[in-house]
């Protein structure tokens, strides 16, 4: 099992490195528990993201089958754009979700202790 978290820990590592627009993750289970997150995400926002995209994925499964009852696939990603140029991507992969914040700015991200990464003003 350690050597699987270690692997896992590796790809997150070189996927941020490939990607850095990416801001931070956070992978949590089925329950809405943060297992990893991004190591320049503080854990109160890691937990927050967790608890608040679960809710909102819940709530979007249930509209999904309500309004589409014939159809059997469950909800696979959402994608939210913020006004700051912020996005927020959700993944659902068997018992897991992974949930991505990335810059869209085109502009350097500062990160400041006690507050989320905001870009930095021109």
């Amino acid at each position: 099992m350690a050597s699987t978290s270690s692997e896992v820990d590796e790809v997150l590592r070189a996927w941020c490195t490939d990607n850095p627009q990416v801001i931070g993750y956070v992978v949590m289970n089925s329950d809405g528990i943060p297992v990893k997150y991004h190591e320049k995400l503080p854990y109160d926002k890691a937990v927050q993201y967790a608890a608040l995209l679960s809710d909102f994925c819940t709530s979007s499964r249930k509209c999904l089958k309500e309004l589409l009852p014939y159809v059997e696939n469950d909800l696979n990603a959402v994608r939210i754009r913020t006004k700051e140029r912020t996005e927020i991507i959700v993944v659902s992969a068997m018992d897991y979700v992974l949930i991505v914040v990335q810059n869209c700015s085109g502009k350097p991200i500062n990160y400041d202790e006690g507050e989320a990464a905001k870009p930095a003003e021109a």
